[in-house]
């Protein structure tokens, strides 16, 4: 009788091996998704669009994206944990100058960063955003 063919007793703890990595593994993701949304947006982060409320909390999470818009010059941005950037082009497309963050990322702060778009030198005059983007901070 040769002993070079595992038996199934011999297979079982590499078996079990597996098993436990596998679920060491799935642990450990569950972990840092856990840990990802305890630094993620908290109810002081707010977003208003033209003068409503947009999204806030844990609402932001689904809204970090480009948002298209009719056109609106005013934004506000509450928290520290969330920015806007205006685009005055569609599809988040930068242009020159006519691309605004709102939003001071600033945790020391806590006044919300209201934003009315102007441009202008000698004459000012509002701009309208026909898209925005909302990222985390």
């Amino acid at each position: 009788s040769s002993s070079s063919t595992p038996t199934i007793a011999a297979a079982l703890p590499l078996r079990i091996f597996c098993r436990v990595a596998r679920m060491a593994r799935a642990v450990v993701a569950v972990l840092a998704a856990l840990a990802a949304g305890a630094t993620g947006f908290t109810i002081n982060d707010k977003v208003y669009v033209d003068g409503a409320l947009f999204a806030e909390s844990s609402g932001l999470d689904s809204n970090q994206m480009c948002h298209e818009h009719k056109g609106t010059h005013q934004f506000k941005v509450c928290g520290c944990g969330v920015k806007v950037v205006a685009h005055l082009l569609t599809e988040c497309q930068s242009y020159k100058q006519y691309d605004t963050q709102i939003g001071k990322c600033d945790c020391s702060s806590k006044a919300c960063d209201e934003v009315e778009l102007q441009s202008g030198y000698s004459s000012k005059f509002n701009w309208k955003a026909a898209s925005f983007e909302i990222a985390a901070c």
